[in-house]
C-alpha cells in the first residue's frame, strides 16, 4: 500500500459531484493538525485551490519548541 506523504494534500469527489482540495498542516502555537477545504466543479480547479492552500500554508511560521511524541 502506497502511502503520502504529510503536507501534500488530496482531492477527491463528493457524492453530489463536486471536487474537494484538502490540505493539512500545523497551528503554529498549539501543533495541533488543522485541515483546510476547498472546493471546485472539476478536478483541475480543485487541483488549483489546492496549490493556493498549499502555497498559503508555507506563509506560516513553523511551530518552535513543539517536540513529536510516540506512544
Amino acid at each position: 500500500m502506497k502511502t503520502g506523504n504529510y503536507g501534500k494534500g488530496s482531492i477527491y469527489r463528493r457524492q453530489d459531484g463536486r471536487r474537494v482540495a484538502a490540505v493539512c498542516s500545523r497551528a503554529p502555537a498549539t501543533g495541533k493538525t488543522i485541515r483546510h477545504y476547498a472546493y471546485g466543479p472539476t478536478k483541475q480547479e480543485a487541483l488549483q485551490k489546492k496549490m493556493e492552500l498549499l502555497a498559503k500554508n508555507k506563509e506560516l511560521p513553523a511551530p518552535s519548541g513543539l517536540t513529536a511524541k510516540h506512544s
